[in-house]
């Protein structure tokens, strides 16, 4: 199947295709966050894990619009990286890149924990299973096919993915005070 996908697709198309997958996972998670909440308020029993999720989602925003301010947050870096990377192709851009397309990894991988947790669906898991793992493992295979990504630079990426949680959750504190 992935036999020969850049005779369809090339990595510089993936590069730009970023923020557009980011979008429409966004929006998912955006239209669904409010009455998912309201949903899962009211179920009984809860597991730890499903109180502290329910918790992490309520200091972070848990409204559409905080929501909403957040991802526009996480989307201007996105944009920003996926403009120097596809522009400049230089270590330092393909290096913020496969960074934060580790998150989209874990945060697809996380939405599929919590979907199986909640025993329901969350906001995210449509886009997560159609569109960020197929988009996150076809990029992967092309960072790796034109010599951009090898383990030790996948190893080197990681540490800068912990440093962009932070940064991106400015986003949700930027939405906790706009949005009251």
């Amino acid at each position: 199947m992935l036999a020969e996908p850049h005779h369809f697709i090339d990595l510089n198309t993936l590069i730009w295709l970023f923020p557009i997958i980011f979008i429409f996972h966004d929006l998912e998670e955006i239209i669904t966050i409010e009455s998912s909440m309201a949903t899962s308020k009211n179920r009984n029993p809860k597991t730890p894990f499903v109180e502290m999720t329910l918790t992490m989602r309520k200091k972070l925003g848990s409204t559409a619009a905080q929501l909403a301010v957040s991802a526009t947050w996480i989307l201007l870096i996105i944009t920003f990286t996926a403009i120097t990377t596809a522009h400049f192709s230089d270590i330092w851009g393909f290096l913020l890149f496969t960074a934060i397309l580790h998150l989209f990894v874990f945060q697809a991988s996380m939405h599929i924990i919590q979907s199986i947790m909640f025993k329901a669906y969350t906001p995210g898991i449509i886009t997560s299973l159609i569109l960020l793992i197929p988009y996150s493992l076809l990029t992967y295979y092309l960072l790796a096919e034109s010599g951009h990504l090898d383990w030790p630079f996948f190893f080197t990426s990681l540490p800068i993915s912990l440093v962009m949680i932070p940064v991106f959750l400015v986003g949700n504190l930027l939405g906790r005070y706009f949005i009251r």
